[in-house]
């Protein structure tokens, strides 16, 4: 039987009344994911998005795709006024969350590096209103600062957000001059990691994905090296250092710079709508803004001693 959300769509997706099993994988508020199999025994991931998550395809279309960086590749679409339905590519059945091997983690390291070299590389051939459309700046980053601070949500727990507003602009002035602009995936997480043949990796879910140069994506996937892995921070820095031409010093400094950054947009996302959209999601605001306090001490710190 065809899930609810999907039956608008039977007459723009005719396939969808060719599913034979429905498989459950996630279920929100403004967003179902299933894994829908065919009489054939092919197996593919169908996505409904609501309100703000009706565009993911678009986002595959216009940036994900034209960069050639390995995602899940799209076999159908439609959109209708308040929502999106997408079908793809069946990347895998584990994910890193599923296999949280060392070996894994560092391959996840190495891809993120391959990656976000190469969308640097093509971004070029992508139209400059798509480039625009899609680039969060410097001033963007100050602008949510600044939302965060008359956020009704954070109202009381600002301290450490004026705190931050003393130091951000400075380093992000410098973040975007030595920095070339690259995909940022947003969502770098064990479960949006997919494992393919040979150790391989596939990351999947780029609803949020946008251009920036900050590496906040290394810092959400070392944060979950440290809670399920032994590896440590160095490991994966140098993992990803052999990717690149920058010094491990300067990877340091952008991972603190980019963790701050992804703190303040997900923050941000949270106290304007997001806690709407997964039930609990406002528990995570005491521990994220610990992280902030936390990335702030080092930023203070590394300064005082250059």
């Amino acid at each position: 039987m065809i899930p609810e959300c999907f039956s608008d769509y039977c007459s723009t997706i005719p396939s969808l009344n060719e599913v034979t099993e429905w498989s459950l994988l996630r279920k929100w508020a403004l967003s179902e994911v299933y894994r829908i199999k065919f009489a054939t025994g092919e197996a593919r991931i169908i996505k409904w998005g609501g309100s703000e998550m009706a565009g993911e395809a678009e986002i595959y279309r216009n940036l994900v795709h034209p960069l050639q960086i390995k995602a899940p590749r799209i076999f159908e679409f439609a959109q209708l006024k308040n929502s999106g339905v997408i079908i793809m590519e069946d990347a895998g059945n584990k994910d890193l969350e599923q296999r949280p091997q060392p070996a894994l983690f560092l391959e996840a390291t190495r891809e993120l590096a391959r990656l976000r070299a190469r969308a640097a590389a093509n971004l070029d051939k992508i139209p400059k209103k798509i480039v625009d459309h899609y680039t969060v700046s410097k001033e963007n980053f100050l602008e949510f600062l600044d939302d965060l601070l008359n956020s009704n949500q954070l109202a009381a727990k600002t301290e450490v957000l004026l705190k931050v507003k003393t130091v951000l602009p400075h380093h992000l002035e410098r973040l975007y001059q030595t920095v070339p602009v690259s995909i940022v995936h947003h969502d770098y997480h064990a479960k949006n990691l997919v494992i393919q043949e040979e150790n391989g990796m596939m990351p999947i879910d780029w609803s949020s994905a946008f251009l920036s140069p900050h590496l906040g994506d290394l810092y959400c996937l070392i944060k979950e090296v440290c809670a399920r892995s032994k590896l440590t921070r160095e490991e994966m820095i140098s993992a990803y250092a052999a990717g690149t031409d920058y010094p491990v010093d300067h990877l340091n400094w952008q991972l603190r710079i980019g963790g701050l950054c992804w703190l303040i947009k997900t923050l941000h996302w949270l106290a304007y709508g997001g806690t709407d959209i997964i039930p609990g999601s406002e528990n995570w605001i005491p521990d994220l803004l610990k992280e902030v306090e936390d990335l702030y001490q080092e930023v203070v710190s590394c300064q005082a001693n250059d």
